[in-house]
């Protein structure tokens, strides 16, 4: 079974306002009160401010494999770098978004699974549009995608695959201008959630109504903000829930951040 929590982050110069670093506090705690060993893989600069500005409560920290700085905006290269680097050394884990909450341990479906994301949904015309614009490219059809903010399983070779061949794609010198160009949440959904969502048809769902029945998200304890990071309403309420649970991590979050 599952034990092991993935974070990853490329902070490439980027400074995190207070509510993101109260996401992160959020993430990891909610993590580790469910059982689970939290592991972050992370540039130097990002290990840097969430292990050790921020003090958060990491059992490993391991060094990001390289990847184009100019790419930083294709956040889901950090993540599939992040589960390969895992799957390789044969640890299997399911990877956290920072802005995702386990506020009760996941099911033994999810940690026993071969993988397991969100839930699948339908691929929205954009996938297909970036798609295009590749030289190389995928050359399977795009139908479904996986939500990926909690993704992983125990089929660590298949996994590895996946990664392996998005990284390439995603990094390919031919795909380089166009991966620039692209919106970096598109690309990210092309590379990560529409891969795995093809290479694991049958991927075990954590929400097995979408996103659309708030009362499942309740009886989860799943909180995930996903779109709403831009939403001072969703942030704040967020924000609101560790404070809540975790008073004292809330707390010296802030006073690491303003320090």
């Amino acid at each position: 079974m599952i034990s092991t929590a993935l974070f990853s982050w490329k902070h490439h110069k980027q400074t995190l306002g207070l509510s993101h670093a109260w996401l992160w506090t959020g993430a990891v705690n909610y993590a580790r009160r469910a059982g689970m060993r939290c592991v972050l893989v992370a540039d130097d600069s990002g290990a840097d401010y969430l292990a050790e500005k921020l003090g958060l409560p990491f059992d490993l920290v391991m060094p990001l494999p390289t990847l184009p700085d100019e790419l930083t905006h294709v956040r889901d290269l950090t993540k599939l770098s992040a589960l390969k680097l895992l799957a390789d050394c044969g640890q299997e884990s399911i990877h956290i978004d920072y802005d995702a909450f386990i506020r009760k341990p996941l099911p033994d479906s999810i940690l026993m699974a071969p993988f397991a994301g969100e839930f699948f949904y339908t691929a929205k015309p954009f996938i297909d549009y970036v798609n295009e614009t590749l030289r190389h490219k995928r050359l399977h059809l795009i139908t479904r995608g996986i939500g990926g903010g909690i993704m992983g399983g125990t089929a660590l070779e298949r996994i590895s695959a996946v990664c392996e061949e998005s990284i390439r794609i995603g990094c390919h010198p031919d795909n380089r201008q166009a991966m620039i160009d692209a919106n970096g949440y598109q690309a990210s959904v092309l590379l990560g959630e529409a891969s795995f969502a093809h290479a694991f048809p049958d991927a075990v769902e954590l929400l097995k109504h979408g996103n659309s029945d708030a009362e499942e998200y309740r009886r989860l304890g799943y909180v995930h903000l996903a779109g709403l990071k831009d939403d001072r309403g969703a942030m704040a309420q967020a924000a609101e829930l560790v404070r809540l649970d975790f008073p004292t991590e809330y707390r010296e979050t802030f006073d690491r951040w303003d320090s």
